[in-house]
């Protein structure tokens, strides 16, 4: 089935034949301006991520690694290996990425700098997943260590479930249910977005209805509404509003953010964001990353 159109531009680096290796340099900036408090200024490499890709004629895996100034160190994002059971059925185990939520996990894969205030989805877990798609229709389900937590524990499961349709060209609908077992309380997300694209604009549109989040009787609401326009085939921009209303927290979010594409490899992603927070603290964000894919 059709999907939204990829943010960035990324071409395979062909090892050897059915093996090959993709990835991306996130060279960023920032200074953020939170109010009643110094500002504070990062310049830094976000990340440095490398991908080995396998595929075969029933068989495919993949092997992410990462590097970020913040952990110092070679991270094993991604590790897990797929099944193609039939053209339209497949199975994969290992570690892998959560299918909740619009926007991406990585920076690649961003319309802007940064993730929205209410981007609050799983991320990495391990387990197994199957999913089906069809010509306008699929299903996605996985069982994982734990849905957040992903804590390498079988005592508490997590769980997800995602169906999703693509009933016209550019148009895409994906509903997902999230939820991790514990001790006291089940955590669990709600989570439902749609993108459309035609020509030059994209739009989208999202709800997450969050329960038991981080405590017991902790629940929330989180709405995120964005446009991309592509101006040029060397200038696009962004903008995108979030809010969130949660026991936790209740945060306004505006967001704008222009992209110069410099060559199908190299862009420029720049943002101003402005926080809202009820109580006070204001943040005002300005970033720049240069963004580098292979």
């Amino acid at each position: 089935m059709a999907a939204v159109a990829s943010v960035t531009a990324q071409a395979e680096i062909e090892l050897a034949e059915g093996l090959s290796l993709q990835g991306f340099l996130d060279v960023s900036a920032s200074s953020s301006d939170v109010a009643g408090k110094d500002t504070k200024s990062t310049a830094e490499i976000g990340e440095f991520e490398v991908d080995l890709l396998y595929g075969g004629d029933s068989i495919n895996a993949q092997v992410d690694l990462n590097y970020t100034d913040t952990s110092g160190g070679v991270d094993l994002e991604q590790a897990f290996v797929g099944f193609s059971v039939s053209d339209q059925f497949s199975l994969k185990a290992g570690k892998f990425l959560s299918c909740i939520g619009f926007e991406s996990f990585d920076v690649d894969g961003l319309y802007q700098y940064s993730a929205a205030a209410s981007t609050v989805y799983p991320g990495h877990h391990t387990g197994l997943a199957g999913v089906y798609s069809g010509e306008t229709f699929g299903v996605y389900g996985s069982v994982v260590d734990g849905t957040w937590s992903a804590d390498g524990d079988t005592d508490d499961l997590g769980y997800e479930v995602q169906v999703f349709t693509s009933p016209a060209e550019g148009l895409t609908i994906k509903l997902g249910y999230a939820t991790e077992s514990g001790d006291a309380y089940d955590k669990s997300m709600l989570n439902l977005w749609a993108a459309y694209s035609v020509d030059a604009l994209t739009v989208a549109a999202e709800y997450s209805s969050l329960e038991d989040f981080g405590a017991n009787g902790s629940d929330g609401d989180a709405y995120m509404l964005m446009g991309n326009y592509a101006f040029t085939d060397t200038f696009n921009a962004t903008l995108r509003f979030a809010h969130v209303d949660a026991d936790w927290a209740e945060i306004d979010e505006f967001t704008i953010s222009p992209r110069f594409v410099i060559s199908d490899s190299v862009s420029v992603i720049t943002e101003y964001r402005n926080r809202d927070f009820a109580g006070g603290g204001d943040e005002d964000l300005l970033a720049a990353r240069v963004l580098y894919t292979f």
